[in-house]
């Protein structure tokens, strides 16, 4: 008997001294396949974030908005060094009016001759959500406000759109709607 019992242990008992482990129980494949499965829930939440929020480009002209890229800029360019510009938003939260001022100067302090001011609201990942509105010239004659109510929470690029002197300037600001 104790001969059938030193067989059956050996046998269990490779060459080197150590116990023979099946494939599927060594802690190597097990880690490995551990790494992998890790990778491929971690692909299968981006993903799935990707479809719920795509932060993608949400302009239906951009096109036309990348050919007019170069003179844009150096309007921008050649009007950032007449004017000084500044929005002035507390802080906004959902569902609630929020006033947000533009204040354009030139560079003694004096107001812009500004004929039209327009304030675009872009939702990043949704371009259904985007609106305008007109803002209207305060008291004080170089500040511009509009009282709007955002109804997403999160990241919303603000852009300023001026007519001064027949020509278009924006000026761009980003900021997050609270809770």
């Amino acid at each position: 008997m104790s001969e059938a019992n030193t067989n059956t242990s050996s046998d269990s008992i490779s060459k080197s001294g150590s116990k023979k482990i099946s494939w599927y129980k060594s802690p190597w494949v097990i880690g490995w396949l551990l790494l992998v499965l890790v990778v491929l829930a971690v692909n299968s939440f981006m993903i799935i974030q990707s479809i719920n929020d795509f932060p993608g480009l949400v302009v239906e002209d951009f096109y036309e908005r990348g050919q007019d890229y170069e003179e844009n800029m150096l309007k921008k360019l050649e009007n950032n060094e007449k004017w000084t510009t500044e929005f002035q938003i507390s802080e906004i939260h959902l569902n609630k009016p929020a006033n947000i001022s533009f204040v354009i100067t030139d560079s003694m302090g004096k107001p812009a001759p500004v004929e039209k001011v327009t304030l675009f609201a872009y939702r990043p990942s949704n371009a259904k959500k985007d609106f305008s509105v007109p803002m209207n010239l305060s008291d004080e004659k170089k500040t511009y406000q509009a009282n709007v109510t955002f109804e997403i929470k999160g990241k919303w690029d603000l852009l300023a759109s001026l007519v001064i002197e027949g020509v278009e300037v924006n000026y761009a600001k980003t900021i997050f709607v609270k809770d």
